[in-house]
C-alpha cells in the first residue's frame, strides 16, 4: 500500500513539476498523438491542453514541409530503435495556433512505460530568447531528460561541498570529459583568486542568508587553460528528498562580459569623440541619471564641475538647479517634462537668460521591446546663426520695400513719360500748326514789302524805304524761324527725305562764308575760309548747306568785334569733315550736353542778350 501511495505521490509530484516548468513539455505516444501538454506549451504554441491532447503533434506544431520527415523518423525509430534526433538540442521552426511560425530549441527523449514507447520533448521559444529554468525531477529518467539538455550548467554539491554531479553543459563548455573528477574537487577548477568568494557564497547558501536570485560571478579555468566566466546562483535543497544537495545554476557569461568590455571601450571612444565636438551632449538612463556629459555641455551652461563628475547625478534635480539660466524657467521645466513623459523625439529652441539661443534635440532611447531605456539631449548654440538670419530678413525686407518703392517710382515715371510724350506730341503739333499758319501771312508780308520797293509802284522816300527794309528783314527772320520749326518737326517725325548726290564740300563752305561775310564785316569779325582741295562727298546739298550755314552763323553771332572765325574742309580716307572755329564767348562746359535740345540757349548767350531761337543746333 505504501508503495502505491509513494508511486501516486511521485506521479503527482512529477506532473506538478511538468505543469510548472518554464519549458514546453510535450509527451506523445508511438503514433505521434499528444498525451501530455503542459501550460508552458500552451503559452508557447497557443493551444490549450484540451485542444492539443489527442491530436497528432505533427499537425499541431510541425511545419508542413517537415511533417513527412518527422513521421519517417518516428517509423524508423520504432522499427530499428535508431533515433538520430533523440537526446539532442535542436533548433527548428514550429507553428503556433494563429498560423505564425516561431523558432524553438527542442530536445526529444524516448522512454518505455508499461511496455509502450513514449516520447517527451522539451521546447524553448528562442524567438524571444526567454530563459527557461528547468525543474529537477525526482525520477532519474526525467532528471536526465531535463537537466542533461539544459543550456545552463547544473551542479549538485553535498552539504560539505563534495562534488556530486555536473550536467553535460559543464563538460561541453569547459572542454573536460564527462565524469572528469579532479583531485581537488570542483574548487580546483576555479580561478585561484575566486576560491575564497566561492567558499563564502557556499556558506551563505547553506546558512540561508543569500537570496537564490542573487548571482555571483566566478571564473572557471577550462581544459585548454582558457578562463570562462559563469554567473552562478545557489539553492539549498538538502532537505528535498528528491535532490538532497546544493543545486548550483551557472550560466556562461564569457561572451556577455566580452561584449560589455567592448561596449565599455566603445563608450570610452564615444566619450572621447563627444569631448572633442562643440555639440553639448547629455545622456540619461531610464532613472534619469547622467550617463554621459561632454565638455561642450558643461561650457554651454557654465557648469562649476567637469563633465566626468556629473556622472550619476539626478537630472530632474539638476534641471531645477539650472532653470534660472533660462529666460523662461517654468517653460523650460514644463518642456523637459513634456519630452520625458511623451518619449517622442523633439527639436526646439530655448533662450538663455543672457540672450543666447540654443537649439535642443531630444531623442528617447528605446530598448528592443520599445521600453524606455534612457534619454539623449543635444544642445547647440545658434545665436550667431539666428542673428544672421534676422539680419538677412531685415535686409530682405528693406530690399522688398526698396523694390516696391522703385516699382512705384517706375510706374509713376512711366505715367509721367507718357504725359511728357503726349505733351511733346501736342507741342509738335502746335508748333507745326502755328508755323504753317504763320508762314502764309509772312509770305504775304514779304511779297507786299517787295512790291513797295518796286519803282513801278512808286518811289519811297528814305525814311519809308528804311521802314520797308525793316519789315522785310524781320519777316525774313520769322520765315527762317518758321522754316526751322517745320524742318525740326519733320526730322522728329521721320518724314523728311534726304536726296544725296555728289557734292564739293569746299565749294559749299565757300558759299556759306560768302553769304555771311557781310554780317561778319559789319561786326568787325574776320571770317576766313582756309584754302583746301576740293573735297568730293555724297550728301544732300540743301541739308549739308543748312548745317554749314548754321555753324558759321552761330560763330559770327557769338564772336565779338575783333574776333576771328575760320572755316576749313578736308578728308581722311573715307571720312569727310568740315570745321568751324571761332574766338567767341564759348560754351560753358556743364551745358554742352544740352546744346542740341530744342530752344536751348547757353546761359552766357542769354546773359549777353544775343538774339537767337535755340533751334539751329537742334
Amino acid at each position: 500500500m505504501s508503495d502505491i501511495v509513494t508511486s501516486d505521490f511521485d506521479l503527482a509530484r512529477s506532473q506538478a513539476r511538468i505543469r510548472a516548468a518554464l519549458d514546453g513539455v510535450i509527451t506523445i505516444d508511438a503514433s505521434g498523438v499528444v498525451v501530455e501538454w503542459n501550460p508552458a506549451a500552451e503559452r508557447i504554441f497557443g493551444y490549450s491542453t484540451a485542444e492539443a491532447v489527442g491530436k497528432a503533434m505533427a499537425d499541431l506544431i510541425v511545419p508542413e514541409a517537415l511533417r513527412d520527415q518527422h513521421r519517417a523518423g518516428m517509423e524508423r525509430f520504432l522499427a530499428s530503435g535508431e533515433g538520430r534526433v533523440l537526446d539532442q538540442r535542436l533548433e527548428m521552426p514550429a507553428l503556433t495556433s494563429d498560423g505564425g511560425e516561431i523558432t524553438i530549441e527542442l530536445t526529444i527523449t524516448s522512454f518505455t512505460a508499461g511496455d509502450e514507447r513514449w516520447f517527451t520533448g522539451w521546447a524553448r521559444d528562442i524567438t524571444d530568447i526567454k530563459k527557461t529554468e528547468l525543474e529537477l525531477a525526482q525520477s532519474q529518467q526525467r532528471f536526465q531528460a531535463i537537466v542533461e539538455h539544459s543550456s545552463d550548467v547544473i551542479t549538485i554539491l553535498d552539504g560539505d561541498g563534495t562534488w556530486l554531479y555536473t550536467s553535460e553543459a559543464g563538460t561541453r563548455l569547459t572542454g573536460y570529459e564527462k565524469g572528469h573528477d579532479p583531485e581537488g574537487g570542483i574548487l580546483s577548477l576555479l580561478h585561484p583568486d575566486d576560491v575564497p568568494l566561492a567558499l563564502a557564497t557556499l556558506q551563505e547558501v547553506l546558512a540561508g542568508t543569500r537570496d537564490p536570485d542573487e548571482p555571483v560571478e566566478l571564473r572557471v579555468v577550462g581544459r585548454a587553460g582558457d578562463v570562462l566566466y559563469f554567473e552562478t546562483v545557489g539553492v539549498n535543497m538538502l532537505d528535498n528528498p528528491a535532490v538532497r544537495g546544493i543545486v548550483l545554476h551557472a550560466r556562461d557569461v564569457t561572451d556577455r562580459r566580452a561584449a560589455v568590455a567592448a561596449l565599455e571601450v566603445r563608450t570610452n571612444q564615444l566619450a572621447a569623440v563627444l569631448g572633442s565636438i562643440r555639440l553639448g551632449v547629455l545622456v540619461e538612463d531610464r532613472e534619469r541619471r547622467v550617463v554621459i556629459a561632454n565638455q561642450a555641455f558643461a561650457e554651454l551652461f557654465g557648469s562649476p564641475v567637469p563633465p566626468e563628475e556629473m556622472i550619476g547625478a539626478d537630472c530632474e534635480a539638476m534641471a531645477h538647479q539650472v532653470k534660472n539660466l533660462f529666460a523662461y524657467p517654468d517653460v523650460f521645466l514644463a518642456d523637459v517634462d513634456r519630452c520625458v513623459g511623451g518619449h517622442v523625439a523633439d527639436t526646439t529652441e530655448v533662450t538663455l537668460a543672457d540672450g543666447r539661443i540654443l537649439e535642443r534635440d531630444y531623442v528617447p532611447v528605446l530598448a528592443g521591446d520599445q521600453a524606455l531605456a534612457g534619454h539623449i539631449w543635444l544642445y547647440r548654440d545658434v545665436t550667431d546663426r539666428k542673428r544672421a538670419d534676422e539680419a538677412r530678413e531685415q535686409l530682405l525686407e528693406s530690399e522688398r520695400l526698396a523694390r516696391r518703392s522703385i516699382e512705384a517710382s517706375q510706374a509713376a515715371l512711366k505715367v509721367q513719360n507718357r504725359s511728357l510724350r503726349e505733351l511733346d506730341r501736342l507741342k509738335d503739333e502746335v508748333v507745326a500748326t502755328v508755323s504753317h499758319e504763320l508762314r502764309t501771312p509772312l509770305t504775304s508780308i514779304v511779297s507786299f514789302s517787295e512790291l513797295l520797293h518796286d519803282p513801278q509802284v512808286g518811289r519811297l522816300n528814305e525814311e519809308q524805304d528804311e521802314f520797308v527794309r525793316t519789315i522785310r528783314r524781320n519777316a525774313d527772320r520769322l520765315i527762317r524761324v518758321v522754316n526751322d520749326l517745320l524742318l525740326l518737326a519733320r526730322l522728329e517725325s521721320d518724314t523728311i527725305e534726304l536726296e544725296p548726290e555728289p557734292v564739293n564740300l569746299a565749294a559749299l563752305a565757300a558759299t556759306a562764308v560768302a553769304a555771311h561775310l557781310p554780317a561778319a564785316v559789319a561786326k568787325g569779325v574776320d571770317l576766313v575760309l582756309e584754302e583746301s582741295a576740293g573735297t568730293q562727298g555724297c550728301a544732300d546739298p540743301i541739308r549739308i548747306t543748312q548745317v554749314i550755314d548754321n555753324l558759321v552763323s552761330n560763330a559770327v553771332k557769338f564772336t565779338p568785334d575783333g574776333g576771328r572765325v575760320t572755316v576749313a574742309t578736308g578728308s581722311d580716307e573715307q571720312v569727310h569733315h568740315i570745321e568751324v572755329a571761332d574766338t567767341g564767348i564759348g560754351i560753358p562746359s556743364g551745358e554742352r550736353d544740352d546744346l542740341f535740345q530744342r530752344f536751348y540757349r547757353a546761359t552766357n548767350a542769354r546773359a549777353q542778350m544775343i538774339p537767337g531761337t535755340g533751334l539751329g543746333l537742334a
